[in-house]
């Protein structure tokens, strides 16, 4: 363990994705950003597959926090947030991966602009086919999949993190919530691989439509 409060935390959240998880976490520890600037927590939302016995692999390489009950991933990121100890805080679905220079660059926007409250970069969709296809993002799409974002930790912690009530659409109500206070930046880099696959929480258009709704309404948020 790394005696300095390391710059940047990752926290990776977890339920069931066996098949993913070994990328998201090596994703995340090849980074060209010093090793002793970051740390990886892995919340594993009390997986019933073989997700636990693949992320005790990694041993010191991550802080591992294994949930006795699944709580949902708003739950699931927020115990990963409070127990983050560094300046910056990312989240990244165990089912995506990120680009090598994804910490470094994005922190370095954070570090160099101070008015700047979170940064966020364009993706690489990638299906089950492994096709991938590049994904040009804008603050509409942001709010619509809420992924590849390096957010300031006292400002998550002003704004209250999660909403742990809500186990969908919990990135579209933290980001309003959040951008209420604190200006964005894009970096138009393709440096975020999100993962499109059938059954995850971001294909559920109908169940998304209608939180977004609630989520609206309770903000009086109107575009």
């Amino acid at each position: 363990m790394q005696d300095k409060s390391p710059l940047v935390s990752v926290v990776i959240t977890c339920f069931n994705l066996e098949k993913y998880i070994s990328r998201a976490i090596g994703s995340c520890i090849n980074q060209t950003l010093s090793d002793v600037d970051y740390e990886i927590i892995v919340v594993d939302d009390a997986s019933t597959d073989g997700s636990r016995k693949i992320i005790e692999m990694y041993g010191d390489l991550v802080r591992a926090i294994y949930l006795e009950e699944n709580c949902g991933v708003s739950h699931a990121s927020n115990v990963g947030i409070k127990e983050a100890r560094g300046k910056y805080v990312v989240r990244v679905d165990g089912d995506d991966y990120i680009n090598t220079n994804f910490l470094f660059v994005m922190s370095q926007f954070l570090q160099w602009n101070e008015d700047i409250g979170f940064v966020y970069c364009d993706h690489i969709v990638v299906d089950n086919d492994m096709n991938r296809k590049q994904e040009i993002n804008n603050l509409e799409k942001l709010l619509d999949h809420g992924a590849g974002v390096m957010f300031r930790k006292e400002y998550l912690e002003a704004i209250g993190l999660y909403d742990e009530s809500l186990r969908n659409r919990e990135d579209y109500d933290l980001l309003l919530r959040y951008m209420k206070n604190f200006d964005g930046h894009r970096v138009k880099l393709p440096y975020y691989r999100y993962v499109s696959r059938t059954g995850s929480l971001s294909t559920q258009k109908g169940l998304r439509a209608k939180l977004k709704e609630q989520i609206d309404e309770r903000q009086g948020f109107r575009r």
